[in-house]
């Protein structure tokens, strides 16, 4: 399906913008996007936002588990928080939704971090539990290298609700992540590649 995202947010007290495009193949779990953004917040890199929930619709579904397009109708909404330690904390809302062969929607995302000299992202893993009807939570640790080679690591922990659900998750499952990222001389265009599939515990 094609991709078609608005982003706002502030970080670090900096207001900032992206436009996010792309593709996803549900069969293969492949998926591209590009984030153009309006400004890089100081103190913080644009890397740091990896995994876009835009894609989970479309992850390859394996051993019987579900995507979730396979559990909502036509969109779904999920509360995010990013948690780094030390009161560094990132918040996300995103609504996402689909039709006529589209993702559309959008994310807010707001807190502080201190992470600018991320140079990539470590595979992730996010495991979703059942919390009654059309409602998941799921937590994760996510991870991102350094140029010392040092690894940024935060907890993600979050609450998915399905409109319209049209079938409940009644066992647990992973969804797992893997991206290969590159940015734009200007800094201000990421490019990610990523495979994707979710699976039961």
């Amino acid at each position: 399906m094609r991709i078609r995202i608005r982003i706002i947010g502030c970080i670090n007290d900096q207001k900032f913008t992206a436009r996010v495009s792309g593709r996803t193949d549900p069969e293969t779990g492949q998926a591209s996007i590009s984030l153009a953004y309006s400004n890089i917040p100081p103190l913080w890199h644009p890397f740091n936002y990896s995994d876009p929930l835009v894609l989970t619709p479309d992850y390859r579904e394996e051993d019987e588990a579900l995507n979730f397009r396979s559990l909502a109708q036509s969109g779904f909404t999920a509360a995010c928080t990013i948690d780094f330690g030390y009161g560094l904390v990132l918040r996300k809302t995103a609504e996402i939704r689909w039709a006529g062969g589209e993702l559309h929607g959008g994310y807010a995302i707001w807190g502080t971090a201190r992470c600018p000299d991320i140079v990539g992202v470590e595979p992730y893993e996010e495991f979703m539990h059942p919390a009654g009807d059309g409602t998941l939570i799921a937590i994760g640790m996510a991870h991102w290298r350094t140029g010392s080679g040092e690894i940024i690591e935060a907890c993600v922990s979050t609450r998915y609700k399905f409109d319209e659900p049209k079938d409940v998750l009644k066992i647990r499952q992973v969804r797992r992540s893997v991206a290969t990222l590159s940015r734009s001389e200007d800094g201000l265009i990421v490019n990610g590649g990523y495979e994707t599939v979710v699976s039961p515990l």
